[in-house]
């Protein structure tokens, strides 16, 4: 089997379905295929494939995994080359989206994943979810550029890659667990690309969302502060968790929410020592060059 399509779902019903739909019509790809819905709030009633060359398997953990825990958990069920992630409150924007990534990957055995543009519901670009820290400079690109990440949104994983580098970092639970898995495959050797032929609409429900407001704040402070002392060189984590934590302080307005990110990390500080294992050198050089933005 060359693809696998993987949905994390938590409470959102037809949403999901429209998710599935867009998948179930993608063309130019190989059969078979399957489609893994990881339902992390155990109550979805799925749309059947029509097509008996497309496998839809759901998986129902017994608690809610997160983004990090559901997405592995679709991995290890994954017997295809290629693992597409789509969200799902996205669908995809054509229905050549799915063959657009698996060329990259069928082209280029250096490519590990590649990420998507992001569409809002009118069809308009979210520039905010560009994949570059220079949102300007590829807000008008029209060929696929290499980029030092990718959003969760939507995306393909090359299956040897993510095998060679391990899976997300359960414990994120949310946020930043992307920015830990790029550099990963990053340093493993492989290059991540920007395509913007290929997007998907993202209605952006924020049924079944737990994470927002302060908890929002905190956790991207929290989460990229362990990705800065888990694999970047000094002094990356040392400016990461100064510069967020102002950041914490500017949008919260209050010092709890800074106060629990860093008794958190001090809490964790054996753990993040054990994991610690910097990327190297040369990859440091790398994603300079690609103008990535490492100080936080």
């Amino acid at each position: 089997m060359k693809i696998s399509f993987i949905v994390i779902t938590y409470h959102r019903g037809q949403l999901l379905n429209r998710c599935l739909e867009s998948i179930y019509t993608q063309q130019n790809i190989p059969y078979p295929f399957e489609v893994i819905v990881i339902d992390n709030g155990k109550d979805v009633l799925l749309p059947q494939p029509d097509n008996p060359q497309i496998k839809l398997r759901v998986e129902t953990p017994t608690g809610n995994l997160g983004v990090a825990g559901g997405r592995n958990l679709g991995m290890r069920y994954a017997q295809g080359d290629y693992w597409i992630i789509l969200d799902d409150d996205a669908t995809w924007h054509d229905n050549f989206d799915a063959s657009r990534l698996v060329e990259h990957l069928e082209r280029d055995p250096t490519v590990g994943a590649v990420a998507i543009q992001i569409l809002d519901p009118k069809g308009e670009q979210v520039e905010s979810l560009l994949t570059h820290p220079d949102k300007k400079a590829v807000r008008e690109l029209d060929k696929p550029i290499e980029v030092p990440y990718f959003y969760g949104g939507g995306h393909i994983l090359r299956a040897k890659a993510i095998q060679e580098v391990g899976d997300y970092p359960e414990r994120f639970f949310y946020a930043m667990e992307e920015v830990d898995i790029c550099l990963r495959i990053i340093d493993a050797g492989y290059k991540i690309l920007y395509d913007p032929a290929v997007a998907a609409y993202h209605h952006t429900d924020q049924t079944g969302r737990t994470v927002y407001g302060e908890n929002y704040w905190k956790r991207n402070a929290l989460n990229k502060s362990r990705v800065g002392w888990r694999l970047l060189p000094l002094p990356y984590p040392i400016t990461i968790m100064i510069i967020w934590g102002l950041a914490v302080l500017v949008k919260t307005r209050r010092f709890g929410p800074l106060w629990e990110v860093l008794r958190d990390l001090w809490r964790e500080r054996q753990l993040l020592a054990s994991e610690r294992k910097t990327v190297k050198p040369k990859t440091v050089r790398y994603l300079k060059s690609i103008g990535a933005r490492l100080l936080y």
